[in-house]
């Protein structure tokens, strides 16, 4: 009796296994169809734990070994999940996800069908959520270069080009091979260098085409070397160059033989890296990654401890580069806000809008970026840097450039109204996006410096550029900060007028990789607001309301993000 028990138990879990087996095999069916229903009902996308039920499964299916048949299917699949997540929690660590699984299955399976689809996601995430054209560039590359030819080799090609026509001087916008033909000898004339804490691009201009050749040299003393056939070396490149960016400490050039050029970079240490030639004008590229960049925390700590605030500490260091024209390194990979960069507009000599009265825009943006710095510090408990801590000019780009290479997780730029119209008066809150009217477009001319004209010309090429980075946390964060200073203000001061949160093409917002807003804290142009913003108590109180807005904003984004 108990044998046939024995055996019975045998059977039953053979049987089950059996089964086991077989569901495995039919579950990518049943997860795609959760998947499918999921996608299907706003109200069950709005629910994070939705979207997690259905990537814990992809997960465990892509890990299954019986079923490599479907890997590539479960992997897309599982790509889309954290695309769609990212996308209803705003979080950028669910963005980076997706872009990781897509990467992944580009990796694993060349030859599926479904990578360069996988892969032209991950570039639109990169152009989209972190306003990284050159990992977009990457993705296109990988796909016309590495990849099998598919469905998606012609819109690659074509993307790669049309980033070259928004920003030409970005040196994407040949057709890209691996080996050029060898003419007479060419010479290198030139090595120039891009830096980012994740990524450096190191161009060598030749006046014709070369064959070449590059290895890794890995160990205690890393470095890249690509020997340029048929080449000489120009008496005006210095044997030795100096980087020291985190990624390559120096580069090397030297003629190795009579027809043969050796450019080495030394590293700080082992990276990913990539190889490629250009036409038009002929040239070679290397492109270097550090492994696992991300925020360069080291960065903001010494800037903490040197307790120099400007941009000036950091833009110093790399004053003699030129950094690349598209590529904004994306640094903040952290929930919450931890860095917030507060920009005093204008300065220098640029005084911005000037009162009746003799009031600068320069001055009074200074005195309540300080005031909203501290605010800030005091209740959120965060680090805040200043764009200038003093009167000094600075280019717009760089604003949002010091932002960018801090890893600031908001950038907030106040400003002061102005209009021909004297009687005109109130507060508005701005974001990146192409201007909606000719009010917008009228203040966008006044704070980029630059006419009517020039900002429909400005629109064209953002329309490209941006393509909606970031322009749904933007516009939360300054209809959060427009209400608080509202409300806030109104409860102390008669006459407060209430003009919006409104859309436009400022530069100094251009390039952010994080929300962003610009906020026109009061007219000049009118006298009694002219008056306001020379009063210590109204800029603390705007100090105060904007505070109140951010707080705003981080409960809602943390709102969403739980959902």
């Amino acid at each position: 009796m108990r044998n046939k028990i024995v055996l019975l138990a045998i059977l039953m879990f053979l049987g089950a296994t059996t089964l086991c087996i077989g569901a495995g095999k039919l579950d990518y069916q049943k997860i795609r169809e959760s998947y499918i229903s999921l996608i299907g009902s706003a109200q069950a996308q709005r629910q994070r734990h939705n979207w997690l039920k259905v990537i814990s499964k992809l997960e465990a299916f892509v890990a299954a070994p019986e079923d490599e048949s479907r890997q590539d299917d479960a992997m897309f699949l599982l790509g889309r999940s954290w695309h769609g997540l990212s996308l209803a929690s705003g979080r950028r660590s669910d963005a980076r996800k997706a872009i990781g699984v897509y990467e992944d299955l580009a990796n694993r399976f060349p030859d599926s069908n479904l990578s360069d689809d996988a892969l032209i996601f991950a570039a639109e995430i990169s152009s989209e959520i972190f306003s990284n054209q050159t990992d977009a560039y990457k993705y296109y590359l990988q796909i016309t270069t590495v990849l099998s030819p598919g469905d998606m080799l012609e819109e690659a090609q074509s993307r790669l080009k049309h980033l070259a026509t928004v920003a030409p001087k970005l040196p994407i916008d040949a057709e890209i091979t691996t080996t050029q033909a060898v003419g007479s000898v060419s010479a290198l004339s030139a090595v120039r260098v891009w830096s980012s804490p994740e990524y450096t691009r190191v161009v060598l201009d030749l006046n014709r085409s070369v064959q070449y050749e590059s290895h890794q040299l890995k160990g205690k003393d890393p470095r890249i070397y690509v020997d340029l056939k048929g080449a000489k070396i120009s008496s005006e490149i210095s044997g030795k160059q100096q980087v020291k960016d985190g990624i390559v400490s120096r580069i090397r050039s030297s003629q190795l033989d009579p027809s043969r050029v050796r450019v080495v970079l030394d590293l700080t240490r082992d990276g990913d890296y990539q190889v490629f030639a250009l036409e038009n004008p002929d040239r070679v590229v290397i492109d270097v990654r550090k492994p696992g960049s991300g925020p360069q925390q080291t960065e903001i700590r010494s800037l903490s401890a040197s307790g120099n605030d400007s941009i000036a500490g950091i833009l110093d260091d790399v004053s003699g580069k030129s950094p690349p024209i598209l590529h904004v390194p994306q640094h903040n990979t952290n929930e919450g806000i931890n860095l917030i960069v507060v920009d005093a507009g204008h300065g220098g000599r640029d005084p911005g809008a000037v009162g009746h009265n003799k009031t600068r825009e320069k001055d009074v943006t200074l005195q309540m970026a300080k005031k909203l710095a501290a605010a800030l510090r005091k209740e959120l408990r965060c680090k805040v840097l200043l764009t200038r801590s003093d009167d000094r000019f600075l280019t717009l780009h760089s604003r949002t450039a010091y932002a960018n290479k801090v890893g600031a997780d908001l950038f907030i730029s106040l400003h002061a109204n102005a209009s021909t119209n004297r009687k005109a008066y109130g507060l508005e809150t701005y974001y990146l996006n192409l201007s909606k009217n000719n009010q917008a477009a009228a203040v966008a001319a006044r704070e980029n410096g630059i006419s009517l004209e020039e900002v429909g010309n400005l629109e064209a090429i953002l329309f490209d550029l941006m393509a909606n980075a970031k322009i749904n946390e933007s516009s939360r964060l300054a209809a959060e900060i427009q209400q608080a200073m509202i409300k806030g203000l109104s409860l102390k001061f008669s006459r407060i007028k209430d003009l919006g949160v409104r859309q436009g093409p400022f530069h100094v917002l251009l390039g952010a990789t994080m929300p962003s807003v610009l906020v026109e804290t009061a007219f000049l142009s009118n006298a009694r607001e002219e008056k306001r913003l020379n009063s210590s108590d109204y800029q603390k109180r705007v100090a105060q309301a904007i505070v109140r807005g951010v707080k705003d904003y981080s409960a809602t984004i943390k709102q969403v993000a739980r959902r």
